[in-house]
């Protein structure tokens, strides 16, 4: 009886903790907190670092931000950097996912926080209020993504 009440117990607890999502060790090894103000600048701040489009923290790790596109086809461009462009946060696309230079809808791009020149691409089927989701999560291999709101 001693025994199939342990087996029991042992399968419960098994999978209760097979339910908990734990992060990897490469994640939490490459994790660091944003230590200032994220800003999404682009052709449409004049690249100034306004205080309407301040990256919000939403969870841990990411961060977002409202731009109203109001030209359906323009190829709007843009970068999320602190409020001098500084080195480590001054993120465009990265050279390592070329594919993410244009931003696709809903679809994450690699960000290097180390360019100068690298700056997204999108360009919106509708005009509309979107959101420039920056996830800090893994600061080696920061991602950038665009959804209409």
């Amino acid at each position: 009886m001693k025994r199939v009440i342990t087996l029991a117990l042992a399968g419960l607890l098994t999978a209760c903790t097979s339910q908990i999502q734990m992060p990897s060790i490469d994640d939490m090894l490459q994790s660091k907190d944003l230590d200032r103000t994220m800003y999404l600048r682009g052709d449409f701040t004049l690249w100034d670092a306004e205080p309407q489009y301040i990256l919000e923290q939403v969870a841990s790790g990411i961060f977002q931000a409202e731009v109203t596109f109001s030209t359906p086809g323009k190829i709007y461009e843009f970068k999320v950097a602190d409020a001098n462009f500084s080195q480590g946060y001054n993120c465009g696309y990265s050279d390592m996912d070329p594919a993410g230079q244009v931003l696709l809808l809903g679809q994450a791009a690699i960000a290097d926080c180390n360019t100068i020149y690298n700056y997204f691409s999108f360009k919106p089927a509708t005009k509309g209020v979107y959101v420039v989701s920056f996830d800090y999560r893994n600061s080696n291999k920061p991602k950038v993504t665009v959804t209409k709101k």
